[in-house]
């Protein structure tokens, strides 16, 4: 059975002999016949999302894995990884990724990608600033968490390729150093012609924007809706925007994947190919989960479900190379564009064939 605990046991996968029961379809029940069937451990560290909830708690099964999760907020689960290669499998900022392959370690990745936003509109700047459209940015200074962060990554792609800000001409602060850090971690150094500086210790950015100490920051909408600081976000209405940028683009932009050791892809693929239809089941089941009726206290809750679904004909959740290959040229592209990586790698080199 799947197993959540604190650590995972690092190392060479471990084959054990235990009790499983066959794999069960998501519109029959569960076949009661107890089978005994080898088992190969396999450790995996990331966050907690809805999309994955049923293959950490071991609800969606991964036939011949004993799969034993590590939860731990990303940016933490990412560093933790890139430091001392504990796990097998690790959620993984794209640029972290490529980063980290380019300088040779030996993974690869599923195509798996759990947390997907318009990250662009959690740009937020002062309620009084004057900033009030994106081409006003030039000269400007803002803050991101970091410079490797895809969040940021796509953020600052999507001001330069929809909007014409080029990133060279923004003054950039990032928040997290040192061992906080994922680009320090892997020893990134941004590229020239970049004006990077790290903010005062101990300062958050939305602390700075109500200081007046930066024109804008991205903050996210969680920052926004909870902040006392009088913010006032880029983009009035970020519904609008998202639809607009989906419209253009055809697609939802993603920012993590699941980074595979090397080894584990080379010698177990069926069970990375289980592993994908665990993932596949648990986002099934999330699917399943969402309320069909009215949430108490939440007024048209329905109504808005109904009016997102609609606003997305495709997918805009789908896993697999295929369905997502645009999304995916694209921010290996600004991978390189914004001097993460020397070289772009084509997208079929990036993840485990087959599953799609």
């Amino acid at each position: 059975m799947s197993a959540c605990r604190g650590h995972a046991t690092p190392g060479r996968h471990r084959v054990e002999f235990v009790n499983c029961f066959a794999l069960p379809r998501l519109d029959r029940p569960a076949a009661s016949k107890e089978t005994r069937v080898a088992k190969v451990r396999i450790s995996l560290i990331g966050e907690l999302y809805d999309c994955v909830r049923a293959l950490f708690d071991g609800t969606a099964k991964a036939q011949g894995v004993e799969l034993v999760v590590t939860r731990s907020p990303s940016p933490e689960a990412m560093r933790r990884q890139l430091r001392a290669w504990e796990f097998d499998i690790c959620e993984m900022a794209f640029g972290a990724y490529l980063i980290a392959r380019e300088q040779g370690a030996d993974v690869t990745a599923i195509p798996v990608f759990p947390r997907r936003a318009f990250f662009h509109t959690g740009f937020a700047g002062h309620a009084h600033a004057p900033i009030t459209d994106p081409r006003d940015l030039a000269g400007k200074r803002i803050g991101v968490a970091e410079y490797v962060q895809s969040a940021t990554l796509w953020a600052r792609g999507v001001l330069e390729r929809d909007f014409g800000l080029d990133p060279r001409r923004v003054h950039w602060h990032v928040e997290r150093a040192g061992s906080g850090s994922t680009g320090e971690v892997l020893g990134f150094k941004p590229p020239s012609g970049i004006s990077v500086q790290q903010t005062p210790g101990g300062k958050s950015l939305v602390a700075m924007l109500a200081a007046g100490e930066l024109d804008l920051a991205l903050v996210g909408a969680g920052a926004l809706a909870s902040s006392d600081a009088a913010l006032r976000p880029l983009f009035a209405d970020a519904v609008a925007e998202g639809k607009r940028y989906y419209g253009a683009h055809g697609y939802v932009p993603a920012n993590h994947t699941y980074m595979v050791r090397g080894s584990l892809a080379r010698e177990h693929p069926e069970l990375v190919a289980n592993l994908w239809r665990g993932f596949l089941e648990a986002r099934a089941l999330a699917q399943q989960s969402l309320p069909q009726g009215r949430a108490p206290g939440v007024l048209f809750g329905s109504e808005e479900l109904a009016r997102t679904c609609a606003s997305f004909p495709a997918d805009p959740y789908a896993y697999g190379v295929g369905p997502n290959r645009a999304m995916l040229e694209t921010v290996v592209a600004l991978c390189r564009e914004q001097g993460l990586v020397r070289q772009a790698p084509p997208i079929e080199q990036l993840f485990v064939a087959g599953l799609d």
